[in-house]
């Protein structure tokens, strides 16, 4: 009996890895594509000369149908099911890339950036709702964690690719085979939806007084999203973005001009920041899965942070002193994501993760679209000095957030096995 039980935890560990290398996979392609426009900017000047402001259209119109597109695919997603979305969603970005490389105008390109932004829109629904019925409560925290990785890796990469290829070959060559990829990937995922679970099947059911959500009107997925458990998490994933992306965004600029240390060393501390964020990461997905107080985890994260970024912005550190706190609050933020995302579950009522995750990620997008507004106006008012305490200020405002009044609801999710 123990040996068939033992069997059938290693059959189960063995189909959530390929879960989590199929939806990884496409998360890590998913910000290798949105990396991937940026790095096009000086090669569409150069060829075809489009000037500095269309250039800023081409890559605002991928984020604005990416971040209008993300709250409707997220009911669609709790409606009809995850997989097909992803598997579409996939094509739909690789192609629209891959078709760049044959765009001869400015209207043919921002139509594809269009199409690629609202194929980027489907990841994190569509991969939460997926993960979330897929992988056994006992390990969800870790494949919050690795899908967090996944993505990174693809940031980081697109540029080092990006240039790799287009240096070998050409700009257009390497379009097409980064897109090619896509393809790929999206063929394996289709090939193996036998695997993905989603909310459709396999969604528990809702505690009494809990209505089941499936096939709901728009009209009561926005009265859910207005629920207080809901907005309270709404506002910490807002809030906080506009700390970390500020750290993230204008760490080099304001250490230059606050306290004179050369562009080498703030770059060492933002890179130091960025590394130490995936060991964070990672070592918060164990943590999740062994700690039920992720609000927690968070507050002591975001507490140190603040003091961290006060003490950055008031003392002039030395450049090992710098970089180690950079890098202190590199780990903290990383084991942040696990912890929140596991917030996000505990609130949310069965059948609801490809609209509540895709809520989530809008308050990610208006609080980066916020940072360098917020802080780009202390800046144009000679009030660098600011910046740090400013980041500070956010850390603890996102922190007040999770003592707000709030009403968890039972999880939708896999049974433990």
């Amino acid at each position: 009996m123990a040996q068939l039980a033992q069997t059938g935890v290693a059959s189960a560990l063995k189909t959530e890895a390929k879960v989590l290398g199929l939806i990884g996979t496409g998360h890590f392609m998913s910000h290798f594509y949105y990396l991937t426009l940026p790095l096009l900017i000086t090669f569409l000047a150069a060829d075809y000369g489009f000037s500095p402001a269309q250039l800023g259209f081409f890559i605002a119109s991928f984020s604005i149908a990416a971040a209008a597109a993300q709250l409707p695919v997220g009911f669609l997603v709790d409606a009809i099911g995850a997989k097909a979305l992803l598997v579409g969603g996939l094509v739909l970005e690789a192609a629209a890339i891959g078709g760049m490389a044959f765009a001869d105008s400015f209207a043919i390109l921002i139509s594809l950036a269009l199409l690629a932004g609202l194929g980027h829109s489907v990841f994190h629904p569509a991969d939460y709702a997926i993960m979330n019925a897929s992988i056994s409560d006992r390990r969800i925290g870790r494949a919050f964690s690795l899908h967090t990785v996944t993505g990174n890796a693809g940031s980081a990469l697109a540029p080092v690719l990006i240039a790799y290829l287009a240096a070998l070959w050409h700009w257009k060559l390497a379009l097409m085979v980064v897109a090619a990829f896509g393809i790929l990937t999206a063929v394996a995922v289709a090939s193996q939806t036998h695997i993905l679970s989603d909310q459709e099947t396999t969604a528990r059911k809702p505690e009494k007084g809990l209505k089941q959500p499936r096939g709901k009107s728009i009209k009561a997925n926005l009265r859910l999203l207005m629920t207080p458990s809901v907005l309270v998490l709404f506002g910490f994933f807002l809030i906080t973005t506009v700390a970390t992306s500020g750290i993230q965004t204008f760490s080099i600029f304001t250490l230059v001009e606050l306290h004179g240390v050369s562009q080498t060393t703030a770059s060492a501390a933002l890179t130091a920041f960025l590394l130490a964020g995936v060991f964070g990461v990672l070592a918060g997905g164990w943590i999740a899965d062994i700690m039920p107080r992720h609000d927690l985890i968070a507050s002591v994260a975001f507490l140190v942070t603040a003091g961290a970024l006060v003490l950055i912005g008031e003392v002039n550190l030395s450049v090992v002193f710098l970089v180690a706190i950079f890098a202190g609050v590199g780990i903290l933020q990383g084991l942040v994501k696990p912890a929140r995302d596991m917030m996000v579950r505990a609130a949310m009522p069965p059948g609801t993760a490809g609209t509540i995750f895709a809520f989530m990620s809008t308050g990610r997008l208006i609080g980066s679209a916020m940072t360098p507004i917020i802080v780009g106006l202390l800046i144009a008012n000679d009030m660098t000095d600011k910046v740090f305490m400013l980041l500070a200020v956010f850390s603890l405002l996102g922190l007040a957030t999770l003592y707000m009044p709030r009403q968890p609801a039972p999880h939708a999710g896999k049974p433990t096995d």
